[in-house]
C-alpha cells in the first residue's frame, strides 16, 4: 500500500430532528395558542403553535395530528403544508432542530385539554396574530410569520374556491339558458305545430272519403302527396302519431273518451277495462308530451 496515498475517511453520518407545527383552526375561523409552561426545556412562558417532533417511521400527517391531540386533545383533520423553517444558530433548538416544517389543520371543535407542555390557551383570529406574538423574540415571531402566511394562503385558497364556485355557477346558468332557450323552442314549435295538425285532420276527413275509383285520378294523388308532406313535417319535428287502434283498452293519459264519460273515474283495479270502439280524431304527442289526445268511442 502506497504510504503516500491519503486514507479515505467516511462522512459522519449527521441526524438532524424535524419538527412540524401547525396552524389550527376551528369553524369560527379562528386560530390556537399555547404558552409555553416550564416543563419545557426553552423558550419558557413564550406563545407557540401547537405541534413537535415528527417520530421514526412516522408520516408528517401523522406527527402532527399526534402531537395535536397529545398537547390540546383536539382531533384535527390535516390540511396543507405552509412553509419550511430555517432556525437561526443562536436559536435555543438549533442544536436539536435545525428545521421545521409549518402546515394548517383543521379542527371541528374548540374545546381543548392542555397537557402539561402549556399552561394556557387561546383561540383568536388570524389578523390578531401581532397581539399575541412578539416582534422582539425570535421564537415568537417565526410563528407570527407562520401564522401570516397561513392567512395569506386561506385568504387565496377561498379566492380559489369562490372562483370555482362561479365559474360552475356559470357553467349551471348556461346549461339552464340553453335548457330554456330549447323548451322556448319546443313550446313555440308546438303552438305552431298544434295550429297544423287540424289541417291535417282536415286532409284526412277528405281523402279517407275518396271513393276507389277516384283514388288514381291526377288531383287526388296531389293531394295524398300533400298529406304525406305535411305527416312528413311532423315527424321531422319530432311529432308522432298516438297509436290507437280499435280494441285497445282506454288510456286517459292519451286519450279523451266521447262517450260513456264515467270511464275517466274508473279505479284503477276495476276488472271491467273499456275498450276503443272507434277512433274519431288521430291524437299526437310531441318529446313525450301528449299534443293533443285521441278522441275515441268507448264500449
Amino acid at each position: 500500500m502506497d504510504k503516500n496515498k491519503k486514507q479515505e475517511v467516511a462522512p459522519k453520518s449527521r441526524v438532524m430532528t424535524l419538527t412540524i407545527k401547525a396552524v389550527v383552526m376551528n369553524e369560527k375561523g379562528e386560530f390556537l395558542t399555547l404558552r409555553r409552561s416550564k416543563d419545557n426545556k426553552y423558550s419558557i412562558g413564550k406563545y407557540d403553535l401547537p405541534g413537535g417532533h415528527i417520530e421514526e417511521n412516522e408520516s408528517l400527517k401523522d406527527s402532527v395530528i399526534r402531537e395535536i391531540k397529545e398537547e390540546t386533545g383536539l382531533d384535527v383533520r390535516f390540511g396543507e403544508i405552509i412553509d419550511v423553517v430555517e432556525f437561526p444558530e443562536d436559536s435555543p433548538q438549533f442544536k436539536e432542530e435545525k428545521r421545521g416544517l409549518r402546515c394548517i389543520c383543521y379542527a371541528s371543535s374548540d374545546e381543548v385539554k392542555l397537557s402539561h407542555e402549556h399552561d394556557e390557551y387561546q383561540w383568536i383570529t388570524l389578523d390578531k396574530a401581532d397581539e399575541i406574538f412578539s416582534d422582539k423574540d425570535g421564537f415568537e415571531k417565526e410563528k407570527k410569520e407562520t401564522v401570516f402566511k397561513a392567512k395569506k394562503f386561506l385568504e387565496m385558497k377561498s379566492a380559489e374556491d369562490s372562483y370555482r364556485r362561479l365559474a360552475a355557477d356559470f357553467e349551471n346558468y348556461k346549461k339552464r339558458a340553453s335548457q330554456e332557450r330549447k323548451e322556448m323552442i319546443a313550446f313555440s314549435n308546438a303552438n305552431l305545430i298544434s295550429e297544423i295538425i287540424p289541417v291535417l285532420d282536415n286532409f284526412h276527413a277528405s281523402t279517407d272519403h275518396i271513393p276507389e275509383d277516384q283514388r288514381d285520378g291526377a288531383w287526388v294523388v296531389g293531394i295524398m302527396h300533400i298529406q304525406t308532406q305535411l305527416e312528413k313535417v311532423l315527424e321531422d319535428n319530432g311529432v308522432l302519431e298516438i297509436p290507437v287502434k280499435v280494441g285497445d283498452e282506454f288510456d286517459p293519459a292519451t286519450m279523451e273518451a266521447l262517450e260513456d264519460t264515467n270511464v275517466m273515474n274508473k279505479k284503477a283495479n276495476d276488472t271491467n277495462k273499456d275498450k276503443v270502439k272507434k277512433i274519431v280524431q288521430k291524437g299526437y304527442k310531441m318529446g313525450g308530451k301528449v299534443l293533443r289526445a285521441a278522441r275515441v268511442i268507448v264500449n
